[in-house]
């Protein structure tokens, strides 16, 4: 599922959740040299190279306003934040490595988002080559904010970056997935518990056969009683059955 793609299937393929008016890009105008360039995701969140994050004059000219620096343990000595009383930085420092606990950090890094977008602020995510590490946050972060499925979120992110490859990353972010899906199922309840009525989250459920956990252009991962089809969506096994888990005791809130 995760690595780079091959052809260009992204034109005119649009989300389909709802809340989430963001349109694939075609990546036929691709060229090499663009990996050494931020490239903006969705409005106001960019994702690039540690390289983007060295030009003063051009950070400001994209109207960057904060800055998460992800990097290798190893990278310590050599990427750090440039310009500390220009932009508001967070660093994180993270494994390019399948031992990785990556979905325990995502809470914190949606935060940071969050907090710059709701602002008013422009948010600049970067690792060393913003291949891995940055574009793993992106991904995670796209799949909560939006209910996206992984896979969708990969091709949403390579369609805008096409070098994008977080191979290390796909188990878990694969894993994410029901995570997200728990959540809004349980937001679902409390807001019915609290109202009287089926309505939704977000506008992202209507009535028992039309609820929608994450949106994908492929298929419903609901059965006609809104329950998760483990054997259409998740053949690997359900989180919590053999095999399956592999993060639990996470904070994923």
């Amino acid at each position: 599922m995760f690595g780079s793609m091959t052809g260009s299937p992204f034109a005119n393929h649009a989300a389909t959740d709802n809340n989430t008016p963001y349109r694939m890009s075609s990546t036929n105008d691709w060229k090499y040299e663009m990996r050494r360039e931020p490239q903006e995701i969705i409005p106001k969140l960019w994702l690039g190279p540690f390289q983007a994050s060295t030009n003063l004059a051009k950070m400001q000219a994209l109207g960057l306003t904060h800055v998460l620096c992800v990097r290798d343990r190893r990278e310590t000595s050599m990427i750090n934040p440039r310009f500390p009383t220009n932009f508001i930085y967070m660093t994180l420092e993270i494994s390019d490595s399948i031992d990785q606990n990556l979905i325990s950090i995502f809470p914190q890094c949606r935060d940071f988002i969050d907090n710059a977008l709701n602002s008013g602020g422009t948010v600049l995510v970067h690792c060393n080559g913003g291949i891995a590490l940055s574009p793993a946050i992106v991904i995670g972060y796209l799949m909560f904010k939006c209910g996206w499925t992984s896979e969708y979120a990969l091709l949403f992110v390579q369609s805008k970056r096409y070098c994008v490859s977080p191979s290390s990353f796909s188990t878990q972010l694969n894993e994410y997935e029901p995570i997200i899906f728990a959540q809004r199922m349980m937001a679902l309840q409390a807001t019915t518990a609290n109202t009287g009525n089926g309505g939704g989250v977000g506008g992202s459920y209507s009535g028992n056969k039309n609820k929608r956990g994450l949106a994908t252009d492929h298929q419903n991962p609901l059965n006609e009683e809104g329950e998760v089809d483990y054997e259409r969506k998740y053949p690997q096994q359900p989180p919590g059955g053999a095999g399956g888990g592999g993060h639990a005791g996470m904070d994923t809130s």
